[in-house]
């Protein structure tokens, strides 16, 4: 069945979308890996939604933790690259085991290629960072202005995550969807705080 997000469609009822509802997705960010029209399930949406505040989280751990020496090196780059990568693969092994719940032996390979998709926000959510780290490198900015404006654009994504679920669930934003935006944001900041504090 596919149905519009939003609409009275295989609603459960407590007003909730069912995981296996399929919907039409709207225009989104490149991140999501959806083409407009394109039909995926609730549950492949949240996936998706999860994986990229995930990777940005663990991606600005490793923007704070930076140095101006490791920026100027192109190190803080690297290390945001590989933390993107390292975590997009430990997502992926993470699903492939967790798929084998309830299926025969091998059956779960079938879903290793949506996983992988599903997955893929991770990447992206570590690619913007990287280039403006990089361009300390090339001395378009400084380092310590390249490291802020890296935290800044993560922590903005983050805050404005609400406003992308509002759409997804076809509602109008309000005061709410930015408070918790910013509240996100906030829950972030602490557990990249906390990581740094006592993982470092």
């Amino acid at each position: 069945m596919t149905a519009p997000a939003g609409s009275d469609a295989g609603v459960a009822a407590e007003g909730e979308l069912p995981a296996e509802t399929v919907v039409q997705t709207p225009r989104m960010p490149g991140w999501m890996i959806a083409r407009p029209g394109e039909n995926l399930t609730i549950e492949r949406l949240r996936l998706r939604l999860a994986a990229y505040v995930y990777g940005n989280i663990l991606v600005l751990a490793a923007i704070v933790v930076a140095t101006g020496k490791t920026i100027a090196a192109g190190e803080a780059a690297l290390i945001v690259l590989i933390t993107t990568l390292t975590t997009y693969g430990a997502h992926i092994i993470a699903q492939d085991v967790g798929q084998q719940l309830g299926r025969r032996r091998g059956e779960h390979h079938g879903h290793i290629a949506d996983e992988m998709r599903d997955a893929a926000p991770i990447l992206w959510s570590g690619v913007v960072p990287s280039v403006i780290l990089l361009s300390a490198v090339l001395n378009v900015v400084p380092t310590q202005a390249s490291q802020v404006a890296a935290a800044v654009w993560v922590v903005v994504r983050l805050a404005l995550m609400g406003f992308l679920v509002e759409r997804l669930n076809r509602r109008t934003p309000t005061w709410r969807t930015l408070s918790g935006g910013f509240a996100l944001a906030l829950a972030s900041a602490v557990v990249v705080v906390l990581k740094v504090l006592f993982a470092h």
